[in-house]
């Protein structure tokens, strides 16, 4: 129950307050908020000491914190993709999922797992960060986030 109240909080707080705010300032407030969460990560992370130091001990240990927080409905798979990258592609997304179940356009979690991932990945390992492929909010089948090193595009 938790992970699901988590995963409608985006959409929530949008039909609470979204209308009376300006669209530039409601994504920089949502942004805040999901770079906030995304701090549980670490926490998890580092508490059951799970490696950080490649693309792929990166993208495990943020799957596996992503699916405690979001549950069983965040379902991922990771594959190497290049040396020291890995990709991380999301099957089902909770955000997404969601979305559609409280009758909202599922583009409105991309801002959300944008925000939550870029913190979340640079929390666990400075020296990487994701790059998006494709997203299940924006129509595709799957999300491929290629974790990679900083400065390497």
């Amino acid at each position: 129950m938790a992970a699901q109240g988590l995963s409608a909080l985006p959409y929530i707080y949008r039909r609470a307050i979204r209308d009376g705010a300006d669209d530039q300032l409601y994504n920089e407030v949502e942004r805040a908020v999901w770079q906030e969460l995304s701090r549980d990560v670490g926490v998890i992370v580092r508490a059951f000491g799970m490696p950080l130091g490649d693309a792929h001990e990166v993208a495990g240990a943020f799957a596996a914190a992503t699916k405690v927080l979001f549950g069983p409905e965040w379902r991922y798979e990771i594959r190497n993709s290049a040396p020291d990258e890995a990709d991380l592609m999301v099957q089902r997304c909770a955000l997404a999922d969601r979305a559609r179940g409280m009758g909202e356009d599922p583009l409105a979690a991309c801002n959300v797992c944008h925000a939550f991932a870029n913190a979340a990945i640079s929390d666990l390992n400075p020296d990487y960060a994701p790059e998006y492929r494709s997203g299940i909010c924006a129509g595709d089948s799957t999300c491929s986030i290629i974790i990679k090193p900083v400065g390497r595009r």
